[in-house]
């Protein structure tokens, strides 16, 4: 199985508004494995691996977020196919 990989930057207000637990609970769902952290810009920083099309429901999750925040963009850089995941769980940083 092919894996994808992306580093990702979400903007808006989306510190202190429960974000990081929101993009953890979505990626454990669909099967995603990575990171995410609050990052000293105000965006909220991350690493995600997996299928294509769960990363592509993870990116459509993260451009929502949780009630509390307003999402202003979600850029992705770094975009691959990795053979495996660099990764072995989703944690909050």
């Amino acid at each position: 199985m092919t894996y994808h990989s992306f580093h990702f930057f979400v903007s808006g207000r989306v510190q202190g508004v429960s974000f990081r637990a929101f993009a953890k609970r979505a990626a454990q769902e669909g099967g995603i494995v990575g990171w995410v952290r609050n990052h000293p810009s105000g965006d909220v920083e991350g690493v995600a691996q997996g299928p294509a099309d769960a990363l592509a429901k993870f990116k459509k999750a993260l451009e929502v977020g949780p009630k509390q925040a307003h999402v202003t963009n979600v850029h992705i850089t770094d975009e691959k196919k990795v053979d495996q995941p660099e990764y072995r769980g989703f944690e909050v940083r």
